[in-house]
């Protein structure tokens, strides 16, 4: 085979075998830093543990830059330099913090929202420069509970070592006192008949139908039941509220009572004072008139007086009765003289047979 042909295939092969590895780079890798649009950020940390050049940026868990430089400055902080894409660009309202990817203590770069509220949500600029924190680690955090877990696990041996002091001490005092054990036991089993018993005839009490009927007949009256309470309160509010009126009324009318008091008793006196002078009065009249020098004396004790009363009565009833007629002639004489004035005088006289007037 000719060598320049020889060569010309392996040139080929080569050619096409750079040409491959350029398309899966590009495919399966990352950018290059010229042929994509990155911007800077400075980020300054105390510390800034696990992080070297190309550590990995993230937010929400996606790749948005890699660091392009660590740098200790001179007031012993680390500035760390951001290449981050443009159109991932962080807020202003989130903050850089340091994470673990994994146990093994791979560092990453992960913005996250801050707590901190009224900051504005837009892009940071180019060259923009932030504090940051560093996240804790969870090996860091197993080291720093190293002790408290030991001492946990020197707990448990004590409580172990308890457990097994205990169930030794029972055992012993289980045979020891294996008789009282055994009345004991007795004595529970006794107890349980006894509650199984009780069980009986609380599931019997429940299980009659009758009382299961009369409860829910009750317990379908309790809600008018309590309406009624209701009513019977709102009345005896009615009732208070008219007492309490009431009472008012009769303080009016006992306070100007009491403003009066002491004349009011004055009065009373005087009343009393008056009364006992009148019963003092009555009391002499009643002395004279049982006396019969008096004339009402008289003429309650003298019968003779009194007969001469009734005599002179009756006389003056018959006299009425005699008077009677010529009293009524009178009136009709008195009527006619006024109907006929004329009848007095001489042509009355010799009128007078013809006047009827006897």
């Amino acid at each position: 085979m000719d060598d320049r042909v020889l060569q010309f295939r392996v040139g080929f092969v080569m050619l096409v075998a750079m040409l491959l590895t350029g398309i899966l780079f590009f495919l399966l890798g990352e950018q290059p830093q010229f042929l994509s649009d990155k911007e800077t950020v400075y980020v300054v940390f105390d510390t800034a543990p696990g992080v070297t050049i190309d550590t990995p940026v993230r937010t929400s868990g996606i790749l948005i830059g890699r660091v392009s430089n660590v740098k200790l400055q001179d007031d012993r902080k680390v500035l760390v330099t951001l290449k981050v894409e443009q159109e991932y660009m962080p807020h202003e309202n989130e903050v850089c913090r340091i994470v673990s990817e994994s146990l093994l203590g791979d560092a990453a770069l992960e913005f996250v929202p801050t707590d901190r509220p009224g900051l504005p949500n837009q892009p940071l600029p180019d060259g923009a420069k932030i504090n940051g924190s560093v996240a804790s680690n969870p090996l860091k955090v197993l080291v720093n509970l190293e002790d408290s877990l030991l001492s946990a696990i020197a707990t448990l041996e004590d409580a172990g070592s308890n457990v097994s002091r205990f169930a030794a001490n029972a055992n012993r005092l289980i045979e020891e006192n294996d008789d009282q054990v055994g009345r004991i036991m007795v004595k529970t089993e006794g107890a349980l008949d006894r509650f199984d018993s009780a069980l009986a005839g609380v599931q019997n009490l429940v299980g009659d139908q009758e009382l299961n009927n009369q409860l829910k007949e009750a317990l379908e009256g309790l809600p008018v039941t309590i309406q009624e309470s209701r009513k019977l309160i709102d009345q005896l509010r009615v009732v208070a509220g008219r007492a309490d009126r009431n009472l008012e009324n009769l303080e009016g009318f006992t306070e100007p009572l009491g403003e009066r008091g002491e004349q009011l008793v004055a009065n009373l006196e005087n009343s009393t004072e008056n009364l006992n002078i009148l019963v003092a009065q009555l009391a002499q009249f009643g002395r004279k008139v049982n006396e019969s020098e008096g004339s009402l004396g008289q003429l309650i004790n003298d019968p003779h007086l009194y007969q001469n009363l009734n005599d002179a009565a009756a006389n003056i009833r018959e006299l009425s009765v005699r008077l009677r007629p010529i009293v009524e002639d009178a009136r009709v004489f008195v009527d006619k003289i006024a109907r006929d004035p004329g009848r007095i005088g001489v042509k009355g006289a010799l009128n007078r047979n013809q006047s009827g007037i006897k």
